[in-house]
């Protein structure tokens, strides 16, 4: 894999559920591949299945057709190699901040100085120095996805998976934390795949936008977004962005009301 190859490669996905005794088709005959350091969104319809298409890159579901590759090799469950970022910050209420951010090095085994010392950097990182020994109750929404994102980025994985993750904050704060989250990235460049119903989100974060059908969710259509990076807030205000968010919006709202 040069530096510019494919690290996730989805071929054929499909998906089932059984709800009240009905067999529901999440996803079906989903491809797509991203490249080392793309920055992904994938938007459509509500319940099309995107939650789920990121449980799998997760390695926390399996699929029931097709192959999920990471970096080369069938995913076969959770790995060091990809970090998650859930919507609802999925913090341990006991735990301080650093314990939160420690945690998954903790289970990794890691030896207690050394997890204190790369929490206190990840921290640090996404701006909570000196908030190390707050519990989560004492935060804002928008603090505590901040020890979410520190969490994921504390194991140095090479892609990053978020689902919705400024889905449940305010506008300003989501605002906010989004260009953080790309200063981070144009800092310390990953690969992204990120879950949102937020079409300028999708737009201003990424440099493509993949767009699923309603359900079963396959792939529609991806955009490509035109905009320069580095980016900030001038971006939003630009012709190419509102441009970029209409032609996702165009493809969507086709979507929803076929």
């Amino acid at each position: 894999m040069g530096m510019n190859g494919t690290v996730i490669e989805v071929s054929e996905v499909s998906r089932h559920f059984r709800i009240a005794g009905h067999e529901l088709t999440a996803l079906f005959g989903l491809s797509f591949a991203v490249r080392r350091g793309e920055f992904v969104s994938i938007i459509g319809p509500s319940g099309c299945g995107k939650t789920t298409l990121l449980r799998m890159l997760a390695g926390l579901i399996e699929p029931h057709g097709g192959q999920i590759r990471v970096g080369g090799r069938p995913v076969r469950g959770p790995g060091r190699d990809r970090a998650v970022v859930f919507q609802d910050f999925a913090l341990l209420p006991w735990e301080t901040v650093l314990g939160n951010v420690a945690f998954p090095l903790e289970i990794q085994g890691l030896p207690r100085g050394e997890r204190e010392e790369r929490a206190r950097r990840a921290i640090a990182l996404v701006g909570l120095a000196g908030f190390e020994a707050s519990y989560p109750y004492q935060l804002s929404g928008g603090m505590q996805q901040r020890v979410g994102l520190a969490r994921a980025l504390v194991v140095d994985p090479e892609t990053l998976l978020m689902d919705e993750p400024f889905g449940a904050l305010d506008a300003q704060t989501r605002h906010l934390l989004q260009d953080e989250v790309l200063a981070l990235w144009q800092a310390h460049p990953k690969t992204v795949v990120m879950v949102t119903h937020d079409m300028e989100e999708a737009v201003y974060l990424s440099d493509r936008v993949l767009i699923l059908t309603a359900r079963p969710g396959r792939l529609a259509r991806e955009v490509a977004v035109p905009l320069p990076r580095p980016r900030d807030e001038s971006v939003r205000r630009s012709a190419a962005f509102a441009e970029a968010v209409e032609d996702v919006w165009s493809s969507l709202r086709t979507l929803v009301a076929a």
